[in-house]
């Protein structure tokens, strides 16, 4: 065990995360606190592993520092998670008594690398907070879920955050906080942002990205206000972009991405497919047609190694007649997917591309060094020759994910995926990791979780082991492990199965979606 105090402390983590890996997460904590209690040594080895990922609740009576936590622990923190949800406590104005006492505990928070804040139905990030988080010598990433400024009050400018040089040294920014559906469906306002939240927002962000535009290497943005950040700023250092929400993305605006991001390799845009006005103002930013605008865009194109792009209109500027010698991954999932609670028996599928459509697309491509492939369709005639055309213009694909839907089906024998997928995918000899969404209409619905279809979902994981992960397992050789979605009550996770060299299958921990 003392041969532990010469390692470092990530091949310790790693040895315990190893360990973890057998039990649960709360009973792991709880052996590694008792571990802690039985030696001075054993607890210099267990407390960093204990306060290396430490969450807070947010509490309005905290009257110091030390009810934060104690600045001896403070050290040991690598991450820190500030949720809010769980208080109701109203933050209408800036909490001036518990930030000077979060600052405190952040100034000594000396190896802290990410800052999280969850879950704020008042208000988002302040700026006295903001700025003690600036003043962390080692945070590289910092992460807003779910906490958008709403109100106008909210705004800041630099001057506010009272600092005296530029202080960051961010590598990672991430403004999580998805469009609300507040609206209906059908209504043209669905998924919108109001204009009051929008411009509050926007404000907050552009004085943030004159912050950190020039270390940034990871950004996540919603859509509505992204392509705005990217028209106003250059990030030299930008190798991952992810935008995602409910603003479609337009074929000029690919230019200004790559003209403001040059060393992108990795773009994730996770936009809707229709048109529609922002209510705070997108314009379109150049004419994609010119020469140095094209120019811009095939050298980008170029140099991705990872593509995410589900908006049609994207799709049809950027797939046709591009390079893509670098791409190794490539995802033309819907967004949104058909969603969790109930969508499969409505009118989602039209929002969803056809094999017909999958093929043109398809027939423009030839990726011979893609490792992984995504793809949402609906299923038509065109099916066969569709994933075909995988085949072919993928011969080294390693991992697949399948978003396969069925119009209209009422039983699982019509367009049944269990008489053709198996089979077809034994062509593709290096397969090792497989995940399906089959979109099974016998499986029951969520409504029903909490009364008579508990037992219906119990039959119905039997169903996905036995008669749909098992004939997998058995037709393609290659198969290392193997994913089928599953829907529950609120949330949809992959069922994962370890697939042995003697093809039986070893259930893991299921992952969400």
């Amino acid at each position: 065990m003392r041969g532990l105090s010469s390692s470092n402390e990530d091949v310790v983590f790693l040895i315990l995360e190893t360990i973890r890996a057998s039990s649960s997460k709360q009973q792991f904590m709880k052996d590694l606190r008792s571990l802690s209690l039985t030696s001075r040594y054993l607890r210099c080895i267990c407390l960093p592993m204990i306060f290396r990922n430490f969450r807070r609740n947010w509490d309005m009576t905290i009257l110091n520092h030390k009810e934060v936590l104690p600045l001896a622990l403070c050290r040991h923190v690598t991450m820190f998670e500030l949720d809010v949800s769980a208080t109701g406590d109203i933050l209408a104005d800036e909490p001036t008594d518990i930030t000077d006492s979060l600052a405190v505990a952040l100034s000594h928070m000396e190896r802290l690398q990410i800052f999280r804040l969850m879950n704020s139905a008042e208000r988002g990030l302040w700026p006295a907070l903001l700025a003690a988080l600036f003043t962390c010598p080692s945070l590289i990433c910092l992460e807003i879920w779910d906490c958008p400024w709403r109100r106008p009050e909210e705004k800041f400018t630099r001057r506010e955050l009272h600092l005296t040089q530029k202080h960051s040294q961010l590598q990672r920014f991430v403004y999580r906080v998805p469009f609300t559906d507040c609206f209906p469906r059908e209504s043209e306002s669905y998924g919108r942002r109001d204009r009051e939240q929008g411009s509050v927002e926007l404000s907050n962000l552009l004085v943030l990205a004159a912050l950190i535009s020039e270390t940034v290497e990871v950004l996540e943005l919603p859509a509505e206000l992204a392509l705005l950040l990217i028209a106003e700023f250059t990030f030299p250092r930008l190798r991952q972009l992810t935008i995602q929400g409910n603003e479609p993305l337009h074929p000029s605006d690919w230019t200004s991405i790559f003209r403001s991001a040059p060393m992108l390799r990795v773009c994730h845009l996770q936009t809707h497919t229709r048109f529609s006005v922002t209510p705070i103002g997108i314009e379109a930013l150049g004419n994609t047609r010119s020469p140095s605008n094209r120019g811009f865009l095939a050298q980008g194109i170029s140099n991705l190694e990872s593509l995410t792009i589900s908006n049609v209109l994207g799709k049809d500027m950027i797939i046709q007649s591009l390079p893509y010698a670098n791409l190794r991954t490539l995802s033309l999932k819907a967004f949104p997917l058909p969603d969790i609670l109930g969508a499969r028996w409505s009118n989602i599928h039209t929002q969803v591309m056809t094999s017909s459509e999958v093929l043109g697309y398809l027939s423009s491509m030839q990726l011979t060094n893609l490792l992984t492939f995504e793809l949402t369709y609906v299923v038509d005639s065109k099916e066969y020759s569709m994933l075909a055309r995988v085949n072919s213009s993928f011969p080294n694909l390693n991992t697949l994910e399948l978003h396969r839907f069925r119009p209209l089906a009422t039983d699982n024998s019509d367009n049944d995926p269990l008489t053709l997928l198996p089979k077809f995918l034994t062509r593709m000899p290096k397969l090792q990791y497989l995940k399906l969404n089959l979109d099974f209409p016998q499986r029951p619905r969520c409504t029903d979780w909490r009364r008579e279809g508990a037992e219906n979902y119990k039959e119905f994981l039997e169903f996905l082991k036995n008669k749909v992960a098992a004939v997998f397992a058995a037709d393609i050789p290659s198969l290392r492990k193997l994913g089928i979605l599953f829907h529950g009550a609120f949330s949809s996770y992959w069922e994962i199965w370890e697939i042995t060299a003697k093809r039986s299958i070893i259930f893991e921990r299921p992952q969400p979606l």
